[in-house]
């Protein structure tokens, strides 16, 4: 297999462009899977540093959809540990609360309450709608999660609207929205980095290597025996998955992909996404 080799970013074409040959043959292949999607796909390879290693179309914005709230649970655990609310802080939960999607809150509605960092956990493995808009009234809202985004490092990703409005996802519209080098870079900040205390970072991938919602996109084209967790996000019209990687040679790497308004229903979007996952497994390092 030939190295991925790190591409030049470029906002403003379709495909970041190679910088040297050994890269083309994925690259081709990429594009030919956005061909027969139909829609636009955006996809960004980085190491466990956040170097971007691929791109396709990396710096174009995408509606985050659900991969939102793998940051939102990134950002919980980081108050947590520096002096903002414990993960056992209660958040008040009344039936006028739920939303399509919120499986753990319907589950505890009886209880009346949601803690913090169960909230956070549910909102990676389940896509919990009604848990992360407790976490997002709790700390402050929309603008507060971008403002974090930004003392991450992160002048890219922002959210302005809670569920289920950021999902409307109107062409153009760049609210609630992201880039997958962004996103793939925030990510490995979150996983791989020390932005977060060791324990809570080893709960985050925990999470997300038990998420139930990424089964048949990124995870699916890996092989079996490597080690993956992811966060997807769904929004009708977008189809996404961020998820880590790491092979049993030591590599780590952060994978987004971004699917917007394909031709191909939900199982071949899904397949698609996993389809770029394979191309990308193939041509990294052994």
């Amino acid at each position: 297999m030939l190295p991925l080799l790190a591409l030049a970013a470029c906002a403003s074409s379709s495909a970041v462009v190679p910088r040297d040959d050994g890269n083309a043959a994925l690259a081709t292949q990429v594009a030919a899977i956005e061909k027969k999607s139909g829609g636009r796909l955006g996809v960004a390879v980085t190491d466990n540093t956040g170097r971007l290693l691929f791109g396709h179309r990396a710096d174009e914005r995408f509606a985050m959809c659900s991969t939102f709230k793998l940051l939102l649970a990134g950002q919980v655990l980081r108050g947590a540990a520096n002096g903002g609310p414990s993960l056992r802080t209660p958040l008040p939960l009344s039936n006028a609360d739920l939303l399509p999607h919120s499986p753990y809150s319907e589950q505890s509605l009886g209880a009346g309450e949601l803690r913090l960092g169960f909230a956070a956990e549910y909102a990676v493995k389940v896509s919990d709608n009604a848990a992360a808009n407790l976490i997002l009234k709790r700390m402050g809202g929309p603008p507060t999660f971008t403002q974090r985004m930004r003392e991450m490092g992160d002048a890219v990703t922002r959210l302005d609207r809670f569920e289920p409005d950021l999902n409307e996802n109107v062409p153009g519209d760049p609210r609630d929205t992201t880039s997958p080098a962004a996103m793939a870079k925030s990510g490995a900040m979150l996983v791989f980095g020390d932005y977060l205390h060791p324990d809570y970072r080893k709960s985050l991938r925990e999470w997300m290597v038990d998420s139930e919602t990424g089964r048949a996109r990124i995870r699916a084209g890996l092989p079996p025996i490597w080690l993956a967790g992811d966060k997807t996000g769904s929004c009708g019209t977008a189809y996404n998955d961020v998820a880590f990687v790491e092979e049993p040679g030591g590599g780590k790497y952060m994978i987004a992909v971004y699917l917007d308004r394909p031709s191909v229903k939900s199982d071949a979007a899904n397949a698609a996404i996993a389809d770029v996952a394979r191309a990308i497994a193939g041509d990294l390092p052994d």
